[in-house]
């Protein structure tokens, strides 16, 4: 088959199978495998390429620091310490105009500083913070708005967890990357705050 009619064929069956309800990861794997057996015509060197992509992509070492990343604000997250870090926040801020709204950014800062994950930081501190700022009667916008831009600081601060993906990527030392972070990501805090 030729290439054109082999990409037609196997983007209709991964929407199609993606609308029956499949998960991504397995429409993505069931179609791939598919297309190189249609475009090659041989099933063997269809299973091979899967078999040597899912092997490569496992063995990357820059992707080998994921899993303990979210490790860390797993073990964060249960300990308590994010809880308590903006307490502490809280505690020093309390007489400030807005004292709630600048303890979530400087929680946030402080945890992007521990494990540099984005999401992470938004699911705890939206759990942890939005109900102490609407008991404090604040705008549910402005609340919501503060713990999202406070979550992106996971992005700047070092360990970045993106840093570390785009380090290989772009042939950058990830440790230059870090280096490079920590101003803009203090001065964003800064500014946020």
């Amino acid at each position: 088959m030729d290439l054109w009619t082999v990409g037609l064929i196997t983007l209709v069956l991964l929407v199609g199978i993606i609308l029956l309800g499949w998960q991504i990861a397995t429409s993505l794997i069931i179609v791939s495998f598919l297309g190189v057996w249609l475009y090659t015509g041989d099933f063997f060197i269809a299973l091979r390429m899967l078999g040597t992509t899912a092997y490569n992509s496992i063995n990357t070492y820059s992707l080998g620091v994921i899993p303990l990343f979210v490790l860390m604000g797993l073990l964060s997250n249960l300990s308590g310490a994010s809880s308590d870090l903006y307490v502490a926040a809280n505690l020093l801020l309390r007489r400030v105009r807005g004292g709630l709204a600048v303890a979530t950014i400087v929680a946030n800062a402080f945890f992007a500083a521990i494990t540099g994950v984005t999401v992470a930081s938004a699911a705890i501190f939206s759990k942890v913070s939005l109900p102490e700022m609407k008991r404090a009667n604040y705008d549910l916008p402005f609340a919501a708005g503060t713990v999202a831009g406070g979550s992106v600081l996971g992005m700047l601060i070092p360990p970045s967890l993106l840093m570390i993906l785009y380090g290989p990527m772009a042939e950058v030392s990830v440790g230059s990357l870090f280096i490079a972070g920590i101003l803009p990501g203090l001065l964003l805090a800064l500014i946020y705050i």
